[in-house]
């Protein structure tokens, strides 16, 4: 049976609170090393815990996944011996390798005391400890946070096999296509390394995007983590959207970022109500939709009583006019060209995403049998009248936010222009010429679909919202072409999704956060509000970010919604 195998420079290597204790401030997180076979430690200091290849001739992987990879090392000799690092718990690395072939370097200068269990590397009030010792022709080891942890082979080989036993629990569910078949088990992989225990303001498991940068939770990433979480284990897609509850203000405010002792001053896009109506699709939970109506109504009333322009109805982001690269925090699209010398919109996304919610919060109303089921319908309606009545332009055929005020549209020709679809807004004239513009070649039908800004905008480039293809953007927007009855144009959306997230997992050993439209270049070579640079390094700055959450939580949500795209 194959399972995930490819070894890709800073791949998140990370314990999963799927296993045990998980705690934000508590864990290692480490990610795979480039130029060498082992990984790079990310704690208050940093550490490179790898094997020595002197002699090596050829390497053989069994299996490269989140928290445990194997492999076997050939001598000229002809001679295999093997290398496992996995986890023992959040701040034990534990693993084995030829004798006398390990070894522990920091990356700083700290101070080192040598005892008769192994090395001591204290700093400030932390220490880490690492241990090792020959047995016969192997070494095995340790590295903690804790203290010296003595291990076996034995223990070793057992937790190897059950982190590789849980990979094996999915092998019925991937695709018959072995290249999508290795990239769906890569993105469980990925999933379960991103989850945290309770913690905090956090009473039960929750989610961040990628351990490394972000080790936070995030809004709407969190609903697209639960579309995903769903196939790990139905309570965790239910845990996740709690928790991002847990951290609402008493007058409904829900924060785009929080940890366990802080919350964000400003929101999101909201996608909690539709997050939480797909749950209740697949399991039915009443309980769960009693739990959650209250505090959805009362967040969608913040938005309502803090983001509504008076004057048309519609929505308005809170756009920092002090920041070059993240001047729309809210919208989830940072850097959007959108928002380049605005202050104040009529945001199209903001208002699809509310009429959205409506529609969502009519739908748990009906399951609940409430009597407000009436008053989300009506004003979901009159949410969509207003975005075709303000934000729709006969002229271009065409989606805009508008300008308060002198009641232009803003003419940026972005994948937000799309959301219509996904929300229900569009009429019998507009929905067709939506589709149309999917399919026009100098605008958004390029080589991987949806550039996150038009081909042939004055704006477009690859950096992040400003041309890259962002993957819950086209799933959304799949979703939609379905809804108006595109089918051909969604399953060919889907299909070269999944496709070019698993082309470049199989190069480059990762799930990317935003990919080249025209697939020319590998992701880790797109900008992010800045050059990339090498050697990869999130220290020295941010770069698309690797084994990124709702990537991976959206590609097995494409695969396994649409089987027969896949069979």
């Amino acid at each position: 049976m194959k399972l995930p195998n490819v070894w890709g420079r800073g791949a998140l290597f990370a314990f999963s609170g799927l296993d045990g204790e998980c705690r934000v401030y508590s864990c290692l997180n480490a990610t795979l090393l480039g130029d060498l076979l082992g990984v790079r430690i990310h704690a208050q200091e940093l550490f490179d815990l790898y094997v020595v290849l002197d002699g090596i001739k050829d390497i053989t992987f069994n299996v490269v996944a989140s928290d445990v990879f194997s492999a076997q090392l050939k001598d000229a000799q002809g001679e295999e011996t093997p290398v496992i690092f996995t986890f023992l718990d959040q701040q034990t690395i534990v693993g084995l390798c030829g004798r006398g072939r390990v070894q522990l370097r920091s990356l700083r200068a700290i101070n080192e005391t040598r005892t008769e269990h192994g090395s001591v590397y204290k700093s400030g009030v932390s220490s880490f400890h690492f241990w090792k010792q020959d047995m016969g022709a192997l070494t095995v080891f340790s590295f903690s946070q804790s203290s010296f942890v003595p291990v076996s082979k034995e223990l070793i080989n057992k937790l190897s096999e059950q982190r590789i036993e849980f990979l094996e629990r999915f092998c019925p569910l991937m695709p018959e296509d072995d290249d999508l078949g290795l990239t769906f088990l890569k993105s469980i992989s990925v999933m379960k390394s991103q989850v945290y225990t309770s913690d905090g303001q956090f009473r039960q498991r929750w989610t961040t995007p990628n351990r490394l940068p972000h080790r936070w939770l995030w809004l709407w990433d969190s609903v697209f983590h639960s579309l995903g979480n769903y196939v790990l284990d139905p309570g965790l897609a239910r845990d996740t959207l709690l928790s991002v509850l847990d951290v609402q203000r008493e007058d409904g405010f829900l924060s785009h970022l929080a940890r366990p002792n802080f919350t964000s001053d400003v929101t999101q896009p909201p996608l909690m109500a539709w997050g939480a109506y797909k749950y209740f699709e697949r399991e039915k939970d009443l309980g769960f939709l009693e739990t959650v109506f209250p505090k959805l109504e009362k967040y969608l009333e913040w938005n309502r009583n803090n983001r509504l322009d008076p004057a048309t109805g519609l929505y308005c982001w809170h756009v920092n006019t002090s920041s070059e690269n993240c001047r729309a925090d809210e919208s989830g699209m940072d850097n959007s060209p959108r928002f380049d010398d605005v202050s104040s919109m009529d945001c199209l996304d903001f208002c699809c995403f509310m009429a959205n919610e409506a529609e969502a919060m009519t739908m748990i109303c009906k399951a609940l049998g409430s009597s407000k089921e009436k008053h989300w319908r009506e004003y979901g309606n009159e949410l969509k009248k207003l975005i075709n009545e303000y934000l729709w332009d006969d002229k271009d055929g065409f989606y805009y936010d508008r300008l308060p005020g002198r009641g232009e549209f803003h003419k940026v020709k972005t994948v937000a222009s799309f959301l219509p679809l996904f929300a229900g807004v569009c009429t019998e004239t507009t929905a067709p010429l939506l589709a149309e513009k999917i399919r026009d070649r100098d605008t958004f039908d390029t080589r991987l679909p949806l550039p996150s800004v038009a081909r042939n905008d004055k704006s477009f480039s690859l950096d992040m919202w400003r041309g890259a293809v962002w993957v819950n953007y086209n799933y959304m927007i799949s979703l939609g072409l379905r809804r108006y009855g595109f089918t051909l144009q969604a399953d060919s959306l889907i299909r070269a999704t999944v496709s070019e997230i698993s082309r470049f997992y199989h190069s480059d050993g990762v799930i990317y956060e935003m990919y080249d439209p025209d697939g020319m270049i590998s992701p880790r070579c797109i900008p992010r509000k800045g050059t990339p640079i090498e050697p990869y390094d999130s220290r020295v700055r941010y770069q698309v970010i690797r084994d990124y959450g709702w990537s991976s939580a959206l590609f097995a949500a494409m695969v396994l919604e649409n089987p027969q795209l896949f069979a």
